[in-house]
């Protein structure tokens, strides 16, 4: 049963509802597919700390009142998706990547890290970061 894991770029694009991307990810989360799709721990984070950071920079009641809203909506879009826990390999693995200088950011790493240990696919549209990865499965939905 394959694993798919949603990075930070992908989950914005499926919040902006990008057609090609929701296609693909209807089809592999259609349960006669076989597949998972679902969202690292890392990247709900990411997200969470994003629209938590524009929540405490509302500079207008008006603003905090929307910005407090989408930030209601992103949790609740998160929580559509199985979250998948970073684990204690996944850890061992990520700074083993680390110390290769990929020439990759932090949380890419840490989600490749994971990808490698569950034999997951990550789907992103960061092709450049996620290709210098050795062994990383990888696809685009968005093409």
């Amino acid at each position: 049963m394959p694993l798919y894991l949603l990075d930070a770029t992908t989950l914005t694009h499926v919040w902006h509802n990008h057609p090609r991307l929701m296609a693909n990810l209807a089809r592999h989360s259609h349960p006669q597919s076989g597949d998972r799709v679902g969202v690292a721990s890392v990247n709900s984070e990411e997200v969470i700390e994003g629209w938590l950071r524009r929540l405490q920079r509302s500079k207008t009641p008006q603003e905090e009142a929307a910005n407090s809203q989408v930030f209601h909506d992103a949790i609740l879009f998160l929580a559509a998706f199985p979250l998948v826990a970073v684990t204690d390999a996944a850890v061992v693995r990520y700074q083993a990547l680390r110390k290769m200088r990929l020439n990759v950011g932090r949380n890419d790493l840490r989600l490749a890290g994971l990808a490698l240990e569950l034999g997951a696919t990550v789907v992103t549209d960061n092709a450049r970061d996620f290709r210098r990865v050795p062994n990383l499965s990888w696809v685009d939905w968005t093409t």
